[in-house]
């Protein structure tokens, strides 16, 4: 573990993990079988929680207090033997991850199945950002008060990186819950198993080609048949640099064209039919192991912030994909690179569409605790920084030895990858180190990266967490 201080005193965690957390347990998500080239993204059904977890918490007289988690993929074989899986043999694109109570569970299962709105927000790529969830609970605490503090999302814009991408929240700060039941993710998952015909170390399905099964239908604004969901949308300023995410006429590839049971392949020339039959179906599971403790006196309750994805101005995501246009022939390399920046508020607040149910305001204050960069391949640095004061509060870099937070792998074990991006560090502030700012207090976040090439659907987010100095629950 490297511990590094940055702009307002944050721990860079580069480390598998912190010590203090008292217990931990492990969840396995339901199997992901897939053919090679095909892609699962889906949200699964809820499952429990270990049963020594319920009933300890079962009373409500003590809260979960979740102090981090860890993020890995395995192979079962018959007898239970787990056995990590390459990233160059099922890539995983993103997680999000939500814990809670039976009944805070099924209203959001049955807001999913009702509310396209909610589905899209929840359950697609835009639950990244955890806008979906942070609505859907401010929806809940007006119906029902009582389910509040239910039903929690944990990470969800990790991909790549997960093996070193240290999820862990420092005193006081935790992710609360009471009477933690059940569990569900959604897994954005592709079958890389195969190696590709292309010089590259890495397999170019991770970045979601739309092959000629795509019936990108422009005038209808539909691909196969369907209204992309969600719709392609930009905010004014990243549209007007012209980047060619921004438009369906000149979408390429990414998420839009990853959806559950796609596949990323031109089935047409790799397969006897669409379905790919002759293809062996491969299963692999997530595993997750969450470190927790009783929630102690003084412990302050995190949710998540509103800020940042490079594509928006506003609180929460955009388009959140984006491509990277190769640079002009003859452009030296120490040139050869794309920037993205934009201003965001930090926190949720009320009087937005993302929050119409919250009843905070935009001056209320917030703790800023946690912060999780966010890159596909081919990132080379991501800021976060005050738009107000320029100061930096966190930062990760490309550099040839892997010290400056964003590592990529060089061999061939699991999470360590050649050629692919397999960890980013994370910034988290304890109680001291913490900085106080209103909701709505403007941030930036800066994005480089590497032109040498294209790519397509890269994404630059900040998930971060803040805290509340009016929380809901109390210790």
């Amino acid at each position: 573990m490297v511990a590094v201080r940055l702009g307002m005193l944050a721990v860079l965690l580069a480390g598998a993990g912190l010590a203090g957390a008292t217990s931990n347990f492990i969840v396995y998500s339901a199997p992901v079988k897939l053919r090679y080239g095909q892609v699962h993204n889906l949200m699964q059904a809820p499952m429990d929680l270990p049963k020594d977890i319920v009933d300890h918490y079962a009373d409500g007289k003590k809260l979960l207090a979740v102090t981090g988690f860890d993020v890995d993929m395995v192979r079962l074989d018959a007898d239970g033997t787990e056995f990590q899986v390459k990233l160059s043999d099922h890539y995983l694109h993103h997680y999000i991850l939500q814990l809670g109570n039976n009944e805070a569970m099924q209203r959001m299962f049955d807001a999913v199945s009702e509310d396209v709105h909610m589905a899209r927000m929840l359950s697609g790529c835009h639950g990244m950002t955890r806008s979906g969830l942070n609505s859907f609970t401010d929806r809940l605490r007006k119906q029902v008060p009582s389910l509040g503090g239910r039903l929690k999302v944990f990470g969800s814009a990790a991909g790549a990186e997960y093996r070193h991408n240290p999820q862990r929240f420092l005193t006081p700060y935790r992710m609360l819950l009471e009477k933690p039941q059940v569990w569900t993710p959604v897994l954005h998952i592709i079958n890389t198993n195969r190696p590709n015909a292309s010089k590259l170390p890495w397999s170019p399905l991770l970045e979601c080609p739309c092959t000629p099964q795509r019936k990108i239908d422009v005038a209808n604004n539909t691909i196969d048949g369907r209204s992309p969901d969600p719709p392609i949308s930009c905010s004014p300023e990243f549209a007007a640099t012209g980047n060619p995410s921004c438009h369906l006429s000149t979408y390429v590839g990414g998420w839009r064209c990853c959806e559950h049971e796609i596949f990323v392949i031109d089935t047409s020339k790799e397969c006897s039919d669409p379905q790919c039959s002759e293809e062996p179906v491969d299963e692999v599971r997530v595993k997750y192991t969450f470190h927790y403790e009783d929630a102690q006196p003084g412990v302050r309750d995190i949710e998540g912030a509103a800020c940042c994805d490079v594509t928006s101005v506003t609180k929460g995501d955009e388009n959140i994909e984006y491509d990277i246009p190769q640079c002009p022939e003859g452009t030296p390399r120490e040139q050869c690179f794309h920037v993205a920046e934009s201003v965001q508020p930090l926190a949720y607040f009320s009087g937005h569409t993302l929050s119409p149910d919250s009843t905070r305001k935009p001056s209320d204050m917030v703790d800023l605790v946690f912060a999780a960069p966010h890159l596909h391949l081919a990132g080379q640095s991501l800021q976060l920084i005050d738009n107000v004061t320029n100061e930096v509060l966190c930062e990760v870099h490309a550099n040839a030895d892997n010290t400056g937070g964003i590592k990529y792998g060089n061999g061939t074990s699991p999470g360590n990858e050649d050629g692919y991006l397999v960890g980013m560090s994370t910034c988290s502030w304890d109680g001291k180190q913490a900085r106080k700012y209103r909701r709505d207090h403007p941030m930036r976040s800066r994005a480089v990266y590497n032109a040498d090439r294209s790519h397509t659907g890269v994404m630059s987010l900040w998930l971060m967490q803040v805290s509340s100095l009016e929380p809901d629950i109390l210790i």
